[in-house]
């Protein structure tokens, strides 16, 4: 037999509550919680108060009983034979002479027939019952010449219960009326809270047809309530700014795709046209399979750039991991090669320049020499470099992922809009409190009303940096599918990832310039 399956988190909070609990409001709940441990309070209270009134009532009891028997017992105590006068009203007092006569009484019939066993009984003060009602006596053996004398005085306990019943049948009573209005009052205050609850809860309903900016009210008052809107309005806001970017982003896609769709769909019925003909058939098809690679370059940028988002939501709700710059440094190296390989088909020379920080590590001594190569700790092992020397380098919110595309996407952009023999140069430096990443090309740069949506989705410039065949007839080179339209909106959202910027600008002397600015993160030392 299976187990049954593990019940959900918020199951099994709903299930801590008791069944009949969980179909009231909020605010019956809280009512009826504050007035159950209300009630608690004053039932103790009630309690306590009554033990009080009994141990008061009977210390009372105790004392006028003393002062019953004090006058008789200090009689006896210096005369044998005394004349005993009767005791005030109400007043219950026995006087029995050492041999057994009763001298003086005051007491109950039923009372008196039990005096005798009173006599053997120990001087203090106890309870006794006789014929069903309970009697408070108190006793005293005084002695004379004439022997052992036995004063007892009593009072009827009954007038003991009468008081404390009543005073505890007031107190509850009071006790009740209290508890009532605790109820009401609860209710109130409960009501009154959750005034800006249900306010909120109204605005919320009117959300999916309240104005694009609609917003949950935050009240005067700085309390929870107003931090869980001010939370909340926070939360919709990244929620409504996704979901225009996405929508955004649906939208151009599908505008984007509709176009290489369609001539693809034409490629392909001239191809079917031209079945006979197998130069022609040849050229259709190597028409389609460009316009597949250019739907696959589209659909794998979306994808980049929609994972790039994400990671950046899930990263503001934790700490971001970090990297350091020879780390960096490495994966520029290793990613100036993979452009290399790209590039050597155009004869396109892409060098590239790691500048150590300064002051530089411990036992670094070599300089960058400007031709592509670099040597010594600062990228990242090549070379003798102690570990503390390693730890105390700038480190950025990049990773190297992250900084390979920054280089392969603006890289690979400046050698499509090359021509034969052009060149690339890439730099990786900090400048102050920022790591530098700058690509400069001497190619043919951008109209400059291009510059301001170089990095929006979907965006490309003229015919002077898109698909077109190479210039010099003889490269023999091919037509180069065009872009998506997303190289720069990635190197954007990464950077913006990083927490830094990203920027181009058209050199004077001719060419583009990519700059990408990273602030340094200054850790919290540990320990």
């Amino acid at each position: 037999m299976t187990d049954p399956a593990p019940t959900s988190g918020p199951a099994r909070r709903r299930h801590g509550l008791p069944r009949p609990l969980r179909v009231l409001s909020l605010r019956a709940r809280i009512t009826i919680g504050s007035t159950a441990i209300a009630a608690v309070v004053i039932v103790l209270l009630v309690l306590v108060m009554r033990f009080q009134v009994v141990s008061v009532v009977a210390s009372a009891t105790r004392t006028l009983l003393d002062a019953d028997v004090d006058p008789y017992v200090a009689t006896l105590e210096v005369d044998s034979d005394p004349d005993l006068s009767a005791p005030g009203n109400a007043q219950l007092v026995a006087v029995v002479a050492p041999t057994g006569q009763i001298r003086l009484s005051t007491m109950p019939p039923r009372v008196e027939r039990a005096l005798g066993s009173l006599t053997s009984t120990r001087a203090g003060t106890s309870l006794i019952r006789v014929s069903g009602s309970e009697y408070r006596v108190v006793i005293e053996h005084p002695v004379n010449q004439a022997g052992r004398w036995t004063v007892v005085a009593a009072r009827n306990s009954q007038a003991e219960a009468i008081v404390v019943d009543d005073l505890t049948t007031t107190l509850s009573l009071t006790g009740l009326a209290i508890l009532i209005a605790f109820g009401v009052a609860s209710w109130a205050l409960a009501t009154a809270a959750l005034r800006p609850v249900n306010r909120m809860r109204r605005e919320a309903e009117r959300l999916s047809v309240a104005p694009e900016r609609a917003e949950l009210p935050v009240g005067p008052a700085q309390d929870e309530l107003a931090s869980l809107a001010t939370t909340l309005n926070a939360f919709l806001a990244r929620t409504r700014q996704a979901t225009e970017r996405e929508r955004q982003m649906v939208s151009d896609a599908s505008h984007e795709l509709r176009t290489p769709l369609a001539i693809l769909t034409t490629q392909l019925d001239l191809a079917s046209l031209d079945g006979d003909d197998a130069v022609a058939l040849a050229a259709h098809i190597d028409r389609a399979k460009r316009s597949v690679a250019r739907l696959s370059r589209l659909a794998n940028d979306l994808l980049t750039l929609s994972r790039i988002e994400e990671s950046e939501r899930r990263e503001q709700d934790g700490a971001q991991p970090t990297t350091s710059w020879s780390d960096l440094g490495d994966e520029v190296m290793a990613a100036v090669d993979r452009v290399r390989l790209i590039a050597s088909a155009k004869d396109i020379t892409v060098d590239f320049d790691l500048e150590p920080p300064a002051p530089p590590p411990t036992g670094s001594s070599a300089e960058p020499d400007g031709s592509g190569t670099a040597a010594g700790p600062a990228l990242g092992g090549r070379g003798p470099s102690p570990d503390h020397a390693r730890s105390a380098e700038p480190r950025f919110r990049l990773d190297t992922g992250g900084i390979a595309q920054l280089v392969t996407n603006t890289a690979s952009n400046a050698v499509a809009a090359l021509p034969r023999g052009g060149g690339v140069f890439v730099s990786w430096r900090v400048e102050g409190d920022e790591g530098v990443l700058q690509i400069t090309d001497d190619g043919p740069g951008v109209p400059e009303s291009f510059i301001p949506v170089a990095f929006d989705r979907f965006t490309r410039p003229d015919e002077a940096r898109t698909s077109r065949r190479d210039p010099d007839p003889a490269t023999g080179g091919t037509p180069t599918p065009g872009g998506s339209g997303l190289g720069l909106a990635i190197v954007r959202a990464i950077a913006e990832r990083s927490g830094g910027t990203a920027s181009l600008r058209n050199v004077r002397s001719g060419g583009l310039e990519v700059t990408v600015r990273v602030p340094v993160v200054h850790e919290q030392p540990t320990g």
